[in-house]
């Protein structure tokens, strides 16, 4: 391809989830199923609520059909290691939806966010210049 030439297939999806009594897949699911395309790549944003130090996070480990019935896991500590859990549970996640995700064909970055204020996921969107942004509750 030409330099300076539109990349029609590679296009940013923003997918935004907040971390607090639960981490949904349903958003990420949906993007992959409905919005995503092969040559695409997927920024999940995990945002982290700023107004609590020790957050119960959802036990992403362990996603089955039903994101409800999976297990809790209290954890406190620094934002660096809530930051680790969250991207290790996610990176599990993507290895549990093998079925509808192929690694071959998109590509998926997970950015975790604490403090989230007001914009914060307007001003990614922007960053990597998307045109979707697939918000969860």
């Amino acid at each position: 391809m030409k330099s300076g030439s539109l990349d029609v297939g590679k296009r940013v999806v923003v997918v935004a989830v907040k971390a607090s009594r639960e981490i949904s897949r349903s958003a990420f699911i949906w993007a992959l199923t409905h919005v995503v395309q092969p040559g695409d790549s997927v920024k999940l944003l995990v945002l982290i609520p700023s107004h609590t130090s020790s957050i119960r996070l959802w036990g992403l480990r362990r996603f089955n059909s039903d994101c409800t019935a999976s297990n809790w896991r209290s954890l406190s500590g620094t934002t660096l290691d809530q930051k680790d859990f969250i991207s290790e549970s996610c990176t599990q996640m993507l290895l549990q939806l093998h079925d509808i995700y192929d690694p071959n064909k998109m590509k998926v970055k997970v950015k975790v966010i604490s403090g989230s204020q007001s914009g914060v996921v307007a001003a990614e969107a922007r960053r990597v210049q998307t045109r979707w942004v697939v918000l969860d509750k």
